[in-house]
């Protein structure tokens, strides 16, 4: 693991870089990490590394930018376990986790001295808030789902994850439809209620990937794009899965709609996923946090 070092800034010019990892992390690799760390050093960065699941801002140790190394879960991390002093200090992705929506949305290269370049680059320029998620007072950034997609998540075996990535979830899509368990929820939503098996909360354009499930979606947005399948048989699965590369496969009888309060009901305890994780079960409440991150 990267040794820490000083954030005491050399130059004017250079920025105090946290590089916040997620040592637990089924892609966590310490080499790259050094590397990444590395090429933001050789821009005339401070840089140290710090576990994301215990980092914390202070008064005392100013930080000019969050670099989240590995996927989604590990900026929600950063933003869980400081809460609103989150937003102290704007945010980066580095693409090394499983799936990476927030790196994708903002076309952060894999390279290290590419991204180190970037960096420097967009943390000059003007930039507005971004505005985030909450599903039961927990924070998420780019999509959560109810119904057979969190259903899939919930099967994830970390060991699993560990030694293959991203196949571990296909792995888990295979059993759910093995076993398949339909269920139906209600979804109100700013003023109205909608009743579906499948129900997709998107605040980042991407979802799962390279895939587009409501071209309204993003990050800039601030408010939520919700798609709410009223049936999630096989055969309504596939549709989405297609539309998500071809959008005039998707079906009228979706509802998509935007909004800023939803409040999931139904089956108790059915898994609520955020950023491909677990995060709460049936009833949930998703709502846009009451603050902005500043994100590069």
């Amino acid at each position: 693991m990267p040794a820490p070092t000083d954030l005491h800034s050399p130059h004017p010019h250079s920025l105090r870089i946290v590089l916040a990892y997620n040592p637990a992390s089924g892609s966590f690799c310490s080499q790259a990490l050094g590397r990444v760390q590395q090429a933001l050093m050789a821009q005339g960065h401070a840089v140290r590394a710090e576990n994301s699941r215990v980092f914390r801002f202070s008064e005392e140790d100013p930080v000019d930018l969050i670099c989240a190394y590995g996927g989604d879960g590990t900026a929600r991390t950063v933003v869980a376990v400081n809460g609103e002093a989150a937003s102290g200090a704007p945010y980066c992705a580095y693409p090394s986790g499983t799936i990476n929506l927030l790196a994708r949305e903002r076309a952060y290269p894999a390279d290290p001295a590419r991204f180190a370049r970037i960096v420097g680059q967009r943390f000059a320029e003007p930039r507005a808030g971004v505005a985030f998620g909450r599903i039961n007072g927990e924070p998420f950034l780019c999509c959560a789902s109810v119904g057979p997609d969190a259903e899939a998540v919930a099967r994830v075996s970390p060991r699993l994850k560990k030694r293959i990535g991203r196949l571990a979830y296909a792995v888990a899509v295979l059993s759910m439809l093995i076993d398949w368990r339909r269920r139906s929820f209600r979804v109100a939503l700013d003023g109205q209620t909608l009743v579906g098996e499948a129900v997709f909360v998107l605040k980042g354009r991407y979802y799962a990937g390279p895939f587009v499930l409501d071209g309204g979606a993003g990050l800039a947005q601030g408010q939520f794009r919700v798609v709410i399948l009223p049936r999630a048989g096989r055969r309504d699965l596939a549709r989405l899965a297609l539309s998500a590369l071809f959008p005039a496969l998707a079906s009228p009888a979706w509802h998509r709609l935007s909004a800023s309060a939803i409040r999931i009901t139904g089956p108790e305890d059915a898994p609520v996923q955020a950023d491909g994780d677990v995060l709460a079960h049936t009833p949930a409440t998703l709502t846009i946090a009451p603050f902005s991150l500043n994100f590069l």
